[in-house]
């Protein structure tokens, strides 16, 4: 029973791990994009990684 749980909660939680992950080593909160990512599973990664090419460019903006 336990190992079926595993087999199918693992691929429905991917997506969401990942796009928390990026976002907290970039300094955003884990557990919110979280969320987004369990309620936009694939949008949601593509958002992430154009919030934080957007930190990135106003930060050498900012710096130069």
């Amino acid at each position: 029973m336990i190992e079926a749980l595993i087999v199918i909660l693992t691929p429905l939680l991917f997506m969401p791990i990942m796009t928390a992950f990026m976002a907290y080593s970039h300094g955003r909160s884990f557990w919110r994009w979280f969320g987004i990512g369990c309620a936009l599973p694939y949008v949601s990664l593509f958002v992430v990684m154009f919030v934080v090419h957007r930190d990135k460019k106003k930060l050498a903006l900012a710096t130069a």
